[in-house]
């Protein structure tokens, strides 16, 4: 059973709570679970609140009105986002969709207790607008990588991270994963596969991508 009040506590404005502040962040807190592909937010839903990831791993995308989508960031176990709380914060004048990458739990503090104690609470006002800073660069950061690299460079780019993330050069990313978190087509995507597979900078094989050359894909970035 997860614990509440714990992943409360690992929020760094939590301390700087009063007592009755945490008792209604623990009572109003809940924690909800989704399956891979579920949307946990997007601009039709009631505005969702501040959320943090227990387990699983999520994704925050924009998409345009013919249906194109750019993933702006991921969010692992420990993240938080505010992103989801235009109601919130009135400078977010963009909508945004939270996907589920994989089956995942999150915790979420309502929209309006969010509000209402930010209000009474420097720590949690000033927590919200760092946080919500930091989600601008990530985006800003998925920008450039759009806009300025070629796309065996976003391809490359993405292995790394993954591989950074998880200190393994075996991938479990299908290709249409892969060409979801860069904001691509899997058809796209397959091509330069196959393209570094011939470089003998990877292998691929089914649901993983082994990374061969470690080297040889990072001097692909410049």
């Amino acid at each position: 059973m997860v614990e509440v009040y714990k992943i409360l506590e690992s929020l760094p404005f939590f301390p700087h709570l009063s007592e009755d502040q945490k008792k209604e962040l623990e009572s109003q807190a809940r924690v909800q679970t989704y399956r891979e592909g579920d949307i946990l937010h997007d601009h039709h839903a009631e505005c969702l609140g501040m959320v943090t990831m227990i387990s699983g791993r999520t994704r925050v995308t924009m998409q345009s009105d013919d249906g194109r989508e750019v993933t702006i960031y991921s969010m692992e176990p420990g993240d938080t986002d505010i992103l989801s709380a235009a109601c919130v914060i009135n400078q977010i004048t963009f909508d945004s969709m939270m996907v589920a990458d994989e089956d995942c739990q999150v915790l979420v503090i309502p929209a309006v207790v969010v509000s209402r104690m930010e209000k009474k609470n420097i720590y949690l006002h000033s927590f919200i607008y760092e946080l919500t800073a930091q989600r601008f660069s990530d985006a800003m950061w998925a920008m450039q990588q759009i806009l300025f690299l070629k796309m065996d460079q976003r391809v490359a780019s993405g292995l790394l991270d993954e591989y950074a993330r998880t200190d393994d050069v075996h991938i479990h990313l299908t290709q249409e994963k892969l060409a979801r978190q860069i904001s691509s087509s899997r058809e796209v995507v397959t091509r330069i596969l196959k393209k570094m597979e011939k470089e003998k900078l990877l292998e691929v094989n089914r649901g993983c991508i082994e990374l061969l050359d470690l080297d040889g894909l990072t001097n692909l970035l410049g």
